[in-house]
């Protein structure tokens, strides 16, 4: 995306009706009861995040170089200091993108640890060669399955925003990572131009680099850094590599119950068929929002 303003003028002559949707008015309809309870940020649930890569995962690998590039994943890397001879764990690992990059810092494939809760994602990552005695779980991040201080880095890569409770998701990580390690986390910022941004924000949730500050300080995570990384192409549209440290006297971190997570982890039968009407009309828009920003991206 080169232009805000000519992104802008696109996307209203492209999709006027859809814009309708989101004025005033239209969110005011969709955020009111019963959608008050069920915020739009389509994506940021487990269920609709499972429906989605689904699909998503047979193309993913030829789309996502156009979203991000490995020169961003390696400026986080390197923020973190990950290198050899250290035991890391990769969040919301997906196809392995991250991992292998992981890999090439000089990191064993037996000390590292792939978790993802969608099976479809890790599948690809099971068919690499260069993973396969690496350790692949297919679990839900909120609540990792790891003893802690397990790790010496934890690290991610557009997947702190996809969490309901990233809060609770962090404070895990900063439970399984050792005293002195090191919580990575790489995500998107909230795209420049007005429209856009609101188009995204139905699909996903695009946060400022104070909201992740501030999630990683709730967390309990310490010396916290950040820098700004982008593609090569699009210079102007920055994301956020940031870590923080668990500090070397924080002995015992609580481990996170389900009960801990939002309801849509946990939710009961009759939950299930009460909401999932909100959750496919939810996951209806979030699909038109991604249809019309994924070309742009191209």
């Amino acid at each position: 995306i080169r232009s805000p303003s000519l992104t802008e003028g696109y996307l209203s002559s492209l999709c006027p009706h859809f814009f309708s949707l989101l004025t005033s008015r239209g969110c005011a309809l969709l955020l009111s009861s019963p959608f008050s309870a069920m915020p739009l940020e389509g994506l940021c649930s487990q269920p609709e995040a499972r429906w989605f890569y689904s699909f998503y995962s047979r193309v993913y690998e030829q789309l996502q170089p156009f979203f991000t590039s490995p020169e961003m994943r390696e400026a986080g890397l390197e923020l973190a200091g990950v290198r050899g001879a250290m035991d890391v764990l990769d969040v919301g690992a997906g196809t392995g993108t991250l991992s292998l990059q992981v890999l090439a810092r000089g990191v064993e494939p037996a000390r590292l640890t792939l978790i993802d809760q969608s099976e479809p994602m890790l599948s690809k990552a099971r068919a690499k060669p260069q993973l396969a005695h690496a350790t692949i779980v297919c679990k839900d991040a909120h609540v990792l399955p790891f003893e802690s201080e397990s790790f010496d880095r934890v690290v991610s890569s557009g997947s702190i925003y996809y969490f309901p409770k990233p809060v609770v998701a962090l404070r895990e990580q900063m439970r399984v990572v050792r005293r002195g390690g090191i919580v990575l986390a790489m995500g998107s910022l909230e795209p420049k131009p007005r429209l856009l941004r609101l188009l995204a924000t139905t699909f996903n949730r695009f946060p400022a680099e104070e909201d992740y500050r501030a999630w990683f300080q709730e967390a309990g995570l310490t010396d916290i850094k950040t820098i700004r990384v982008s593609n090569p192409w699009n210079s102007e549209q920055y994301a956020l590599a940031i870590c923080g440290t668990r500090a070397t006297d924080v002995v015992d971190v609580l481990a996170a119950e389900p009960s801990d997570v939002e309801a849509t982890t946990t939710s009961g039968f009759k939950d299930t068929l009460f909401y999932m009407p909100m959750r496919l009309a939810r996951f209806g828009i979030a699909m038109g929002a991604f249809a019309v920003l994924g070309p742009l991206q191209v």
